[in-house]
């Protein structure tokens, strides 16, 4: 039976029962809604290059997968591109082994790549990511954006709500 791959689909017939027995499948789709906050994967493909492998208990997928990802800055809110690499090592577990929830399953005699793909690139995805690492970020009066200079606000030396903190401060410090 030959090597079959459609729509993320996996046919592992071959390799069941057989540990050890393994096949390279490259795929390269286009995953639609992988996005956090500030981040979301671009609406290209992402180049998977995995190794599928027989293992007693189940079928266990590792490979490197590249795509882009559109990332606004968590300082200034510029939108910039960066790469996204993630290192796959996923175990997807046959019927009677490892009962955990939490596991990609075999069906049937397919394993399903989409979600495992999914999931992973989504955890990938950086929280706070900055367009440069010295990014001013925004004036938080005026919202002027700080790395094209600096804004016309002035700055509110204190809070009359903290003048009594302020008070004892300034006499412990001057002791």
């Amino acid at each position: 039976m030959g090597w079959r791959v459609q729509d993320l689909k996996v046919s592992v017939t071959e390799l069941l029962g057989r540990p050890g027995a393994h096949r390279r499948v490259s795929v390269a789709p286009t995953l639609e809604s992988v996005r956090t906050d500030l981040c979301e994967l671009r609406d290209e493909p992402v180049a998977a290059d995995l190794t599928v492998e027989s293992v007693v208990e189940g079928v266990l997928v590792t490979g490197p997968v590249h795509g882009l990802v559109l990332c606004r800055c968590a300082r200034c809110l510029e939108e910039f591109d960066t790469p996204i690499d993630v290192t796959l090592c996923e175990l997807f577990a046959g019927p009677g082994h490892l009962e955990d929830e939490d596991v990609y399953r075999i069906a049937g005699e397919e394993i399903d790549l989409e979600p495992m793909l999914r999931d992973e690139l989504t955890l990938a995805l950086p929280l706070n990511p900055l367009c440069r690492a010295d990014c001013k970020g925004l004036c938080a009066s005026c919202g002027a954006d700080l790395n094209e200079g600096a804004c016309d606000c002035t700055e509110e030396t204190s809070d009359p709500r903290w003048a009594a903190l302020d008070a004892v401060r300034d006499k412990l410090e001057t002791g």
